[in-house]
């Protein structure tokens, strides 16, 4: 009981700081490149919407695990497929960024 009278006496001189110390995010430019995607995520846009067909009362979330069991169970020849796609936008993303700074 002490504690709770002490922490009322100490709530009542209680003056708030609002000062701007925290830090701001620095805002995007909407003119810059955008950046390069993964295998995975090449595959999850090229894949997504036959999944949604042949489920569609899955989830997105259901969804993401189903594809993402279909990514780790592809071939190594399939996935290198993807491999080489990614490769490739990475190269893309890079030649955007040197051309934009």
């Amino acid at each position: 009981m002490k504690d709770k009278e002490r922490y009322n006496e100490e709530m009542q001189h209680y003056v708030s700081v609002d000062d701007d110390t925290g830090r701001k995010r620095a805002k995007k430019d909407p003119n810059a490149p955008k950046r390069n995607m993964s295998a995975y995520f090449l595959f999850s846009i090229a894949a997504r919407p036959a999944y949604k067909k042949a489920y569609p009362d899955a989830s997105f979330g259901d969804l993401a695990k189903i594809i993402g069991q279909a990514y780790k169970s592809l071939p190594d020849h399939e996935k290198q497929q993807w491999v080489k796609k990614a490769e490739h936008d990475k190269i893309r993303y890079q030649n955007e960024l040197a051309s934009y700074g």
